[in-house]
């Protein structure tokens, strides 16, 4: 089966992006984003086939095994699916890439957006909001917005690159991964002292003198709330504490040195 290309046209991609935002409105766990993936092709398949029924039942089917990646990154898959499929490239090869590269895609993807841009935007748009202004809740939506619409750009992007997208992404997929996940925790961690506010009470002095809460400033200002995002750390990571558990072991403490005027 030969194909001819130049079917689909730019319009065509930026349509299938915009398709591609209710993605996960099919979810369900034996498929995971299958339908959604998908559904978001149907009008390019239609158009590369025509009034040819079978091949869009048979692009389609091939395209409904388990996948489970990152929504934005899934738009780069589609294009990349779509330019293959318009090639006439053989159905069980597009099947094994998409199969073989939705699991990086979804690492990246989380990097970029949900371990960089979330915790970025949020702090920023948070930090405006405290000081009483309206442009902090203005801000977030317009950065998410954008984040929405770049699905117009990442499908163009895969379905440019076609095949050829396979070795860039393999190249430098671990690079931007380690670069984004370095960036987010740099800013969430300069954060800290801004969102976690822990301090021995000013009344606690030792020998009646020495303030215990000047003593840690002296050393490093802030230390306790480092401390303390460190001790959650320990806690979660290497004890395998439950988060409901902490949270609530948070607030006994809390209370309970809240009450004894010792924080």
């Amino acid at each position: 089966m030969t194909v001819s290309r130049k079917k689909l046209t730019k319009q065509d991609i930026t349509k299938m992006g915009l398709y591609s935002i209710i993605e996960q409105s099919c979810f369900n766990f034996e498929r995971m984003q299958a339908a959604g993936f998908t559904l978001s092709m149907v009008p390019c398949f239609e158009k590369i086939y025509g009034d040819q029924k079978d091949e869009i039942a048979k692009a389609m089917v091939n395209n409904m095994d388990f996948i489970n990646t990152e929504p934005h990154m899934a738009t780069f898959l589609q294009g990349l699916v779509l330019s293959l499929e318009e090639a006439g490239e053989d159905r069980e090869l597009i099947k094994n890439l998409k199969t073989g590269l939705f699991g990086p895609l979804a690492g990246l993807g989380d990097a970029i957006f949900w371990f960089t841009l979330l915790p970025i935007s949020a702090a920023i748009s948070c930090s405006i909001s405290q000081q009483g202004s309206i442009l902090g809740p203005l801000l977030y939506m317009a950065i998410w917005f954008v984040a929405a619409i770049s699905r117009i750009w990442f499908g163009q992007i895969g379905y440019s690159l076609g095949v050829g997208a396979i070795s860039k992404i393999r190249e430098n997929a671990n690079a931007i991964t380690k670069a984004a996940g370095i960036l987010g925790v740099m800013v969430v961690g300069g954060l800290i002292p801004s969102y976690i506010k822990l301090a021995f009470s000013s009344e606690l002095k030792l020998w009646k003198v020495v303030s215990v809460q000047g003593i840690f400033d002296s050393i490093l200002p802030n230390l306790l709330p480092l401390g303390f995002v460190f001790l959650l750390y320990y806690l979660l990571k290497k004890k395998n504490m439950n988060v409901i558990a902490l949270i609530i072991t948070i607030i006994v403490c809390s209370i309970g040195l809240s009450f004894f005027k010792l924080m």
